[in-house]
């Protein structure tokens, strides 16, 4: 394990996981990490980076750290996500529940409120995420709105956008390359299902169609295609 500081590598029996200091500056933690690098790179090249631990970083940041231990030092980043137990940290608030008056029967969707955080849950997200808003949750997501530049979704299942995505979106977050992306124009800026990545070329001049468009991981790689 590198030195205590505002950056380390922790291992763990299928990979390593990037550990940051939540109070530090992501400058720091890059000067930090680089320094780590420098003088034990070999150390550490050929091994997998697994997940990350600490604070949260935008998908730029995260592509900054990716090309820094991908390209540079050889260390495959399988996954530069939070490990589910610290997205789960400030879970969404539990229901109240009201009792129901004593002469009247339960409604027949009592049992149905009750929801706990898994893959198969659904969140409802209503508006515009403009830049710097994001929406990160273990499950599935529905935005009802368009994701500017500058925003993104992380998602441990599906995502479905009923408006356009032009910001940053990562299904199946924990691996599922199942997963699937939906939204009226895919234009991201760049999408990630389980580990894979795609960039649009920045000449796609697409616009609004009558079809939505789906993402999808095809024989290692992300196709969009029209949903029919």
């Amino acid at each position: 394990m590198a030195r205590k500081g505002p950056a380390e590598f922790k291992g763990k029996l299928n990979g390593l996981y990037l550990n940051v200091d939540t109070n530090e500056s992501y400058t720091r933690i890059m000067t930090h990490l680089k320094k780590i690098l420098e003088e034990s790179g070999a150390f550490y090249k050929g091994s997998k980076i697994i997940g990350l631990t600490g604070q949260r970083f935008t998908y730029k940041q995260k592509a900054e750290i990716e090309d820094l231990l991908s390209n540079q030092y050889g260390i495959e980043v399988e996954s530069l996500e939070e490990e589910i137990s610290e997205i789960r940290k400030n879970p969404e608030p539990e229901p109240v529940h009201v009792p129901e008056p004593a002469n009247e029967p339960p409604p027949v969707f009592k049992e149905s409120v009750i929801v706990h955080p898994k893959i198969a849950d659904t969140k409802f997200v209503f508006g515009t995420l403009r830049s710097g808003n994001s929406v990160l949750y273990p499950g599935n997501v529905i935005l009802i709105g368009d994701v500017n530049p500058g925003a993104e979704i992380i998602a441990e299942g599906n995502i479905v956008v009923m408006g356009r995505i032009l910001g940053f979106v990562h299904a199946g977050s924990a691996g599922l390359e199942s997963a699937i992306v939906v939204a009226n124009l895919l234009k991201p800026t760049q999408i990630r299902i389980a580990k894979y990545i795609s960039v649009p070329p920045n000449d796609d001049h697409s616009e609004h169609t009558l079809s939505p468009e789906m993402a999808s991981v095809s024989n290692g790689i992300i196709k969009i295609e029209k949903c029919h």
